[in-house]
């Protein structure tokens, strides 16, 4: 298939990545790092995938940020010795496959509750490994962490002082409230309360003699928006590689920048300005990130067209005007969350122009745990 096929002969739908524009992402990104003075921590969650990992590790990126344990097994098992897991590992079967991952590779967690650092620690004891922790802080989207300030630093305190085997390596935030901003300035503002979230936290955690090594933060939108700062040590953009309808609505990029679509067939043109193509939410992802998304994707060249709704198999395309788009034509949707998109499929065409030139591997997809010995896919053990 790769380098002699055009995209016309491909079956739909597929997942592409414009691989011209994926490798313009990654180095703008790595320039944006450095002149930030931040060292690029990308989160692998987004395109799942060791190729674009390689890209990234190319360019300057001192390891990964991962979603799950099995991502964290997968890139391990492609040779990628950095990792910071941003799921707390509660549970057996997910503290047993990270002590494993401590003992061949660089593993952090991030962790928020005292509990499970214990768990964590005695985990690491009984393994034989010893593991660095970053403490999660809410700067505002409220999913993970505690609030900053004083009373998390003495969480902290007192529970480095409980481990032997878990050690404090730094503070953490994700600025995901960026995606709830509805201007510029919105996105200027949660980078902000990161910042503000991880230097109230340092500052009280030097007070009791505690130096935070590392100090992370990230999202797409704030890693945009924020400016040098000596309270930040590291940023962690994930869907900056690929961009997508959602970063074009809140104006991190224009629609050029995009670099993953979904190539899709018009199946039917059953009114003047209606389109049904073969790409559904099990190609597309049926969300809506932002108030600011009109539908669920952009159809790329064709501004005046709006994907309106999404079943299954079959996307609904409105025209402002009578088009005359035929039945299998096709056409690249780009979707509202690449990194969901890209989760539904096993593999991308990285394409240049109307050529396949590579097939790249979603392989950090499974929600299952790499285990050595067979089990049901069911199991925890």
């Amino acid at each position: 298939m790769v380098g002699t096929v055009d995209l016309h002969e491909i079956v739909t739908p597929v997942l592409l990545v414009d691989r011209p524009r994926l490798l313009k992402n990654i180095e703008d990104m790595a320039e944006r790092a450095r002149r930030l003075g931040v060292v690029l921590r990308p989160h692998a969650k987004t395109h799942k995938s060791p190729a674009i990992a390689a890209l990234q590790r190319e360019q300057g990126a001192v390891g990964l940020t991962v979603a799950t344990v099995a991502e964290a097994e997968a890139f391990a098992a492609e040779g990628i010795d950095d990792l910071v897991l941003t799921t707390p590992p509660v549970g057996e079967w997910r503290l047993d496959r990270v002590v494993a991952l401590a003992r061949r590779a660089r593993v952090r967690v991030t962790v928020d509750d005292v509990d499970v650092l214990a768990a964590l620690d005695r985990a690491c004891r009984r393994g034989g490994a010893d593991i660095g922790y970053l403490w999660e802080l809410d700067s505002g989207v409220g999913r993970f962490g505690t609030p900053p300030g004083a009373a998390t630093a003495e969480l902290i305190a007192g529970a480095a002082d409980r481990t032997s085997n878990a050690s404090f390596d730094g503070l953490l935030t994700f600025g995901g409230h960026s995606y709830a901003a509805t201007d510029w300035q919105g996105i200027v503002a949660a980078a902000r309360d990161e910042r503000e979230a991880i230097a109230q936290t340092a500052t009280a955690l030097r007070e009791r003699g505690i130096e935070p090594r590392l100090t992370s933060v990230g999202s797409t939108p704030t890693a945009h928006a924020m400016e040098r700062d000596d309270a930040i040590t590291e940023i962690r953009p994930g869907n900056y590689v690929f961009y997508d309808a959602t970063q074009v609505a809140l104006g991190v990029v224009p629609v050029e920048r995009c670099a993953l679509s979904v190539l899709a067939t018009v199946t039917s043109r059953p009114a003047p300005d209606r389109l049904i193509l073969d790409s559904g939410s099990k190609a597309l992802a049926a969300e809506r990130l932002t108030v600011l998304s009109s539908g669920f994707g952009l159809i790329e060249g064709h501004p005046e067209l709006r994907v309106e709704r999404l079943y299954e198999e079959q996307a609904i395309v409105h025209g402002d005007e009578p088009c005359d788009i035929p039945v299998g034509a096709r056409l690249r949707v780009i979707p509202n969350h690449a990194c969901a998109a890209a989760n539904l499929h096993s593999r991308m065409l990285a394409v240049e122009e109307e050529a396949v030139v590579e097939e790249w591997s979603v392989a950090a997809r499974e929600w299952r745990e790499i285990e050595a010995e067979r089990r049901p896919a069911w199991s925890t053990r």
